[in-house]
């Protein structure tokens, strides 16, 4: 569940001398519409708060002006109280408003940032990226500034989105495990949301290679949502492959596809509750295979899993058979890009959570409130699977 692992040495170095904010100025509410707003939620209270200084905001530094491409971030740090708007323009950073302290882990708090730097900083196309730590649907941007640390839900999440009523392009999660079929989902239901990006596995310390990843865009603003989110995904490549990390990857995602599929999704998953009695053996079986996140058996890959249930001589039901392969290829057509390492060669893109045990204790209770869970019947299947 943690962003993990060490930041790279030359990072290091470059970031010890950005402890200070730059001189403050007017936001660019004046300006004309541009053609992007690249905005981070960087919610930093908690122990990656480090890692905005010293890692996130260099690799930011790095990207090339363009007065057409807006890169602004929301900062809020454990170790400070208040929250500031940092405008970032080639090797340059500045403090351009600030704020009280703000719960990051409420919904209201992430709805109030999406209005701020729409208003502040209009734009034809809005990229918006989560930056903390991430379990799935589960949760999100846990601030341990807060009592009980409060954190984003799906349901949260989701009326942020509406409730801010603007059209996110590209929804992305510099965060753990949130490459999940509910969590692109829940974007679809807002009906606000185009494409997602996002990982299956632990997202390490040092986060999105900002500067590969928004390079390409920086330098020609017409790019599309698809294509930046394509350069997101090479740009992780690009960095991670050049370390040592072997348990990463990333995907970028059509929200919109996985709602014209919803039917598909929702035949598979009622034919695998139908056959719940004669197939629950082989599921297991299936599950201990196939590849999952952490090693955890409970963030499913889903094409992969699907693939699994396919080669099991067992599984022999001919509606089942064909609605798990209709399944996977709605998947893999959902998915604009994955990269992945060497180590997880089955990541396809998008999980699927199979809570079982001590994981279904734990999170069941919550499942009812994700809109997967219950347009599809996934809920229902969990629980009797249990």
């Amino acid at each position: 569940m943690w962003r993990k692992m060490s930041r790279l040495c030359a990072v290091l170095v470059f970031g010890g001398a950005l402890a200070a904010p730059g001189v403050m100025m007017v936001p660019n509410a004046a300006a004309e519409t541009a053609t992007w707003t690249l905005a981070l939620y960087v919610n930093g209270d908690n122990n990656l708060e480090d890692e905005w200084d010293g890692t996130s905001l260099p690799l930011l530094l790095n990207i090339p002006a363009n007065s057409e491409v807006n890169i602004v971030a929301m900062v809020d740090l454990k170790s400070t109280s208040g929250t500031d708007l940092v405008e970032i323009s080639g090797g340059s950073w500045d403090v351009v408003n600030s704020y009280p302290e703000k719960n990051f882990g409420d919904g209201a708090t992430l709805e109030w940032f999406i209005t701020e730097v729409t208003t502040l900083y209009p734009s034809d196309k809005l990229g918006v990226t989560m930056w903390d730590h991430g379990y799935g649907w589960i949760e999100c941007s846990m601030d341990e500034s807060t009592p009980d640390w409060d954190r984003l839900r799906m349901p949260e999440l989701k009326a942020a989105i509406e409730g801010a009523n603007v059209n996110i392009d590209i929804l992305s999660f510099d965060a753990c495990n949130m490459g999940n079929i509910e969590v692109a989902y829940e974007a679809y239901t807002t009906g606000l949301v185009d494409y997602m990006v996002g990982s299956e596995e632990s997202v390490p310390f040092d986060g999105y290679p900002y500067d590969f990843m928004w390079t390409p865009v920086a330098n020609d603003e017409t790019r599309t949502p698809a294509q930046v989110c394509v350069d997101m995904v090479n740009g992780w490549g690009q960095y991670y492959d050049n370390t040592t990390f072997t348990t990463v990857n990333l995907a970028a995602v059509d929200v919109s596809s996985i709602g014209a599929s919803a039917s598909v999704f929702d035949n598979w998953c009622g034919l695998m509750h139908a056959n719940l009695g004669s197939y629950a053996r082989v599921y297991t079986d299936a599950l201990k295979k196939a590849y999952c996140a952490w090693s955890t058996k409970y963030f499913v890959d889903m094409a992969d899993l699907g693939e699994t249930l396919l080669a099991e001589s067992k599984f022999s039901d001919a509606d089942l058979r064909a609605a798990t392969t209709a399944m996977v290829s709605a998947v893999d057509d959902a998915v604009l890009a994955v990269h992945t390492c060497s180590a997880l060669p089955d990541a396809r893109g998008l999980t699927l959570w199979w809570g079982t045990k001590g994981n279904w204790r734990s999170y069941g209770d919550l499942y009812p409130d994700v809109q997967w869970a219950v347009d599809m019947g996934w809920y229902d299947f969990l629980a009797d699977y249990n």
